[in-house]
């Protein structure tokens, strides 16, 4: 056999070799630069939209932001497996839901949107209501919803069947907290401080003298709320606000998952990790979490991230596209088994 006989033959079985190898799994936008500490936390993959407003029958200034999305085993009678709860941001607002048999939708509006209006005598009568996050109290077998109208008071309204609502009460307001104008957008998670005697934590989002930064507050009974005075998150660099922080335990860690507002761009944001100590005292930054390209090269913001984990795998909504005239969309992970 001649030697360009040879050379022939070992680029055949080169060429052989390597087309019987797996390929590589895909990198998502900015996952091959991704930090150690974020690249311990769930990858996710944009699916497209969840919600959109031009569906809608209740569409009252073409936006729909704030997903907190619940399964309804708990309640009574539900209409789905699952609701998903949210809300236009300006004007008169107004607390929806949707419904679906799975966490990958299709949702389904709730025919007599909205549940709970911008007056309701004679508890208070406000501009907007918005921003809603849902969580079932297992102590009084009643699931609550926190939502905010106006910007400075965060409210509660409870009720057994998801539908149905009563009037709970004010949760918190800017004056348990030191120079803020505003206590919204609240997020509640069952999660027990070491040393204090609470069943659940809050975190919301404070507007500290033009800057918007994470607060935490403390409860026993989700009614009764305890404040940190001072902030627990401050802005990344590059950023000038940050609001909706989410709690996301993962592999026995803490983690807060939140949307930051770019400082030379108001309208471009994108999700930012932090971990967190067990006392919720010291936020470490890891960095960029999802870039707001992920959901497409034009998405100009990706906010309000709501994670939800069901059959296998988890499930991440936020809300994207330029503010105030939002959609919410759908991202997955695969949920790896956590030791």
């Amino acid at each position: 056999m001649s030697a360009r006989q040879d050379v022939y033959h070992l680029r055949t079985t080169l060429l052989l070799v390597l087309a019987s190898l797996p390929l590589p799994s895909p990198l998502l936008a900015g996952e091959e630069n991704r930090p150690a500490g974020i690249a311990a936390l769930p990858s996710f993959r944009h699916q497209g939209l969840a919600l959109d407003y031009k569906d809608l029958k209740y569409n009252p200034c073409n936006d729909v932001i704030i997903p907190s999305v619940i399964a309804t085993d708990q309640l009574q009678k539900p209409l789905g497996r699952y609701y998903m709860y949210y809300a236009p941001h300006n004007a008169p607002g107004g607390i929806c839901v949707a419904y679906a048999d799975s966490p990958a939708g299709p949702w389904k509006e709730y025919e007599a949107n909205p549940l709970i209006t911008r007056e309701w005598a004679p508890h208070y009568k406000v501009s907007h209501v918005s921003g809603p996050h849902a969580i079932w109290m297992e102590e009084e077998k009643k699931l609550f919803v926190y939502y905010h109208g106006e910007n400075d008071v965060t409210r509660i309204a409870g009720t057994a069947d998801g539908i149905h609502f009563q009037y709970e009460g004010v949760a918190v307001t800017t004056k348990m907290f030191d120079g803020i104008s505003e206590a919204s957008y609240a997020r509640v998670f069952r999660y027990t401080l070491p040393g204090k005697d609470n069943r659940y934590i809050m975190l919301l989002m404070g507007n500290n003298r033009g800057t918007r930064r994470i607060y935490l507050a403390w409860s026993q009974d989700g009614r009764t709320w305890e404040a940190r005075r001072s902030p627990l998150a401050d802005p990344p660099p590059g950023t000038g606000q940050i609001a909706q922080a989410w709690y996301f335990p993962w592999r026995g860690r803490h983690y807060l998952i939140y949307h930051g507002h770019l400082t030379d761009s108001f309208q471009t944001a994108n999700l930012y990790a932090s971990e967190i100590d067990p006392a919720f005292e010291r936020p470490k930054l890891l960095g960029l979490f999802y870039d707001r390209t992920t959901a497409g090269p034009d998405n100009v913001a990706q906010m309000s991230p709501c994670f939800l984990e069901a059959q296998g795998k988890v499930y991440m909504y936020t809300n994207i596209g330029p503010r105030l005239n939002q959609k919410i969309a759908l991202a997955v992970a695969e949920s790896q088994e956590k030791p």
